[in-house]
């Protein structure tokens, strides 16, 4: 792929992944366009997985579904929760995507949000080989707790469990 080519389909992956949330798709299951992972990509996060390397490929819930998850339990508190700002920067081997998730509490009316910064490495064929999501619990903790009634930074699969405990303590359903 040329390199101008692979700078372009950066910065179209990055808009995928906008477009999903801002359109709410990501809640109905669908994924991002032209993400595709190679057999041995990771997945790293101190506060989501505080200390650990993820291979994706390995994980018990896919990437995509997990996606859904956690879109649709934030949705029972903020139902508009998407991203209202968005800035990325495509390079020849990844892009960092810099989102302002927002949403309006159905408690308290309040207004909350916060910033993520994800780091996207790929390969000549821009397949994904390593994905780390950043996010400041400043400002995500507060919302998190509203959100899930729970707090990070998590291990292991501390954060999929306290997802699971919302869907069940809500009735979700993944379907």
């Amino acid at each position: 792929m040329k390199l101008e080519d692979r700078i372009a389909k950066h910065r179209r992956m990055a808009e995928s992944y906008r477009d999903k949330y801002v359109l709410q798709k990501v809640q109905e299951g669908e994924s991002y366009d032209e993400w595709v992972f190679t057999d041995d990509a990771v997945y790293t996060s101190p506060y989501f997985v505080a200390d650990q390397e993820l291979v994706l490929k390995d994980v018990a819930t896919h990437w995509d579904t997990a996606a859904t998850i956690e879109a649709k339990a934030y949705g029972v508190e903020f139902p508009d929760w998407k991203p209202v700002d968005f800035k990325v920067w495509p390079a020849e081997n990844g892009f960092v995507m810099r989102y302002r998730w927002q949403g309006t509490s159905q408690t308290t009316g309040a207004v909350m949000g916060f910033y993520s910064i994800s780091f996207v490495d790929t390969n000549d064929d821009a397949e994904i080989t390593h994905w780390s999501t950043y996010v400041n619990d400043e400002e995500y903790g507060p919302f998190l707790e509203l959100a899930i009634d729970a707090r990070g930074p998590f291990r292991h699969d501390e954060y999929m469990q306290a997802l699971g405990k919302h869907f069940a303590k809500h009735g979700l359903t993944f379907a």
